[in-house]
């Protein structure tokens, strides 16, 4: 395929000066009509983002049309699986979240565009890795090339990640101050438990929940000393002796799991947290059910009248060996890559790789960012000299006679809910929960526990081969880990068995861990040589 694509290319570019579609700059970006079929991840929140206000006003001012295939959020890995594996892509992926391991296989395979080649055409992109070099450094292959764009941050309220978010009412009826310690947290969970909160005499109550049990496991990281080299190394840790370690078979993760399994047997954290989603958590905790909850912002409560009393989480709880660290935080770029240009949009020509490159960049430059994450002037937003960026979110949006949240009422204009974005998150322009102020305000105080050092994606570092490598072995691993989880978790593996535990350590030889471990080892020597 590698060898077809550069064919196609070379062919094309020796053609494409007789097509002349494509305008080098300004509006509409082609003179000639073009549809591209476009892979989306979509949010439960989201409808047809062929039907999206600011894709389809887009459209008419570019001249492209974008098909989207919607593809459910839920479903996004494994349709990504299965369309890699197979060829069978379509143009564009968009907010699909290739990993970077996979952005190097198949590029080499000539699944994907490289944007660099076409950098004239994206200043708006290349002005913003200038200003954020370790956000290029994030999806540069070995090759030295740019294959995908990134969901670039450019605040620390952005890149803090999901958050704890307590209600001030629950706390003051329990008489309990904020937890600020592991064992404060479970107590404190307990007496929520205990507590008929919706007063309707039922024990209805949900103490902890979130939308996945990813964000739970994510929350104690910094409590039990792993994942302390940023979000872009979730796996991994760096310990005492300054080596580099796999997370999910040390002892640091078993204490973890412990704690989490005590908290889901004694049902303080929601029992169905194996298959939640954010509209579910947005149903329980807008009804009042669940009295403590994660997410990225207080939207679960917005419009609600538990919005008032709203208190997010300012440090991470201390651990029972002293560890308090606040893990969750990113590099100002994804590793993943959010826009992605395949063969089957070169065997359109080159003027549809140009087409799509320009279509790309609009959205990192100031109009397109707010647009994107705004939506439309004197519909969505206004202007107001006060806010920050001069622009505010109209009443309309933030009190949704409905009874909808913002992000839902946001939903059918702009298509930034659920994060990977190739664009760009600012705390001017993106509106979003994260930027309201009792976020900037938790933010205060998480950012003084933030890693020492944040890492970006190692993809530079490894050969083709070794990321082609490291990505067959990473789907494995996931899928034996995330197995194995929820049997510690809910018990029907015993975590306390040593027995147990070190069957199960014992099983990351039949996915090739040492092998993975060796390649991330060499990566890292590079990483701390430079």
């Amino acid at each position: 395929m590698k060898k077809l694509l550069a064919l196609i290319l070379a062919v094309l570019m020796v053609t494409s000066g007789a097509m002349a579609a494509v305008n080098p700059e300004g509006m509409p970006i082609v003179t000639e009509p073009l549809t591209l079929t476009v892979a989306v991840s979509q949010t439960p929140i989201q409808g047809d983002f062929n039907e999206m206000v600011i894709l389809k006003n887009f459209e008419e001012t570019s001249g492209i049309d974008m098909e989207f295939q919607c593809i459910p959020s839920s479903d996004r890995k494994q349709q990504l699986s299965l369309m890699l594996a197979s060829g069978e892509v379509p143009d564009i992926l968009m907010k699909m979240s290739v990993s970077s391991t996979d952005q190097a296989k198949y590029a080499d395979e000539g699944m994907f565009v490289a944007l660099t080649d076409y950098a004239e055409l994206m200043p708006n992109l290349m002005r913003y890795f200038e200003e954020f070099p370790t956000a290029k450094d994030a999806v540069t292959m070995p090759d030295g090339k740019v294959y995908a764009a990134p969901y670039i941050l450019t605040g620390d309220a952005i890149r803090v990640g999901s958050k704890l978010w307590f209600n001030t009412d629950v706390l003051a009826k329990l008489g309990l101050e904020v937890p600020t310690t592991l064992d404060e947290f479970y107590n404190y969970l307990v007496a929520c438990k205990g507590l008929d909160y919706n007063e309707n005499g039922e024990a209805d109550e949900i103490p902890l929940t979130s939308a996945s049990i990813d964000e739970i496991e994510t929350l104690l990281t910094g409590s039990f000393g792993w994942m302390n080299r940023g979000s872009s190394h979730r796996d991994v840790y760096v310990d005492a002796e300054g080596k580099l370690q796999y997370a999910y078979s040390a002892d640091i993760y078993r204490e973890t799991l412990k704690y989490i399994n005590k908290l889901y047997t004694e049902k303080l954290i929601d029992q169905d947290i194996f298959t939640m989603d954010y509209a579910q958590e947005i149903a329980k905790c807008s009804t009042g059910r669940a009295l403590t909850y994660i997410m990225v912002n207080n939207s679960p409560v917005s419009n609600s009248p538990y919005e008032q009393y709203t208190l997010g989480i300012k440090e991470p709880f201390t651990g029972y060996n002293g560890e308090k660290m606040w893990t969750n935080y990113s590099m100002p770029a994804s590793t993943s890559g959010q826009f992605l240009i395949t063969y089957k949009c070169a065997e359109k020509g080159e003027d549809a790789v140009k087409a799509a490159v320009r279509w790309m960049d609009h959205w990192y430059s100031d109009e397109g960012i707010i647009n994107y994450f705004m939506g439309i002037e004197g519909v969505t937003y206004e202007k107001d000299e006060t806010a920050p960026g001069g622009l505010k979110l109209t009443d309309m949006v933030l009190n949704s006679p409905d009874g909808r949240t913002f992000e839902q009422v946001l939903a059918e204009y702009v298509p930034w809910a659920g994060g990977s974005n190739p664009s760009v998150a600012s705390n001017e322009y993106f509106k979003g929960g994260e930027t309201w102020p009792v976020c900037l305000e938790a933010v205060a105080g998480l950012r003084n526990y933030f890693p020492e050092e944040v890492w970006a994606s190692f993809s530079r570092y490894y050969t083709t081969e070794e990321a082609t490598e490291l990505s067959a072995i990473k789907t494995e691993q996931e899928q034996y880990w995330k197995e194995w989880r929820a049997y510690f978790i809910t018990g029907q593996k015993d975590i306390n068995d040593d027995a147990t535990w070190a069957e199960y350590v014992k099983g990351y030889a039949g996915v090739k861990n040492d092998r993975y471990m060796e390649i991330y080892t060499k990566a890292f020597e590079a990483h701390t040589a430079k």
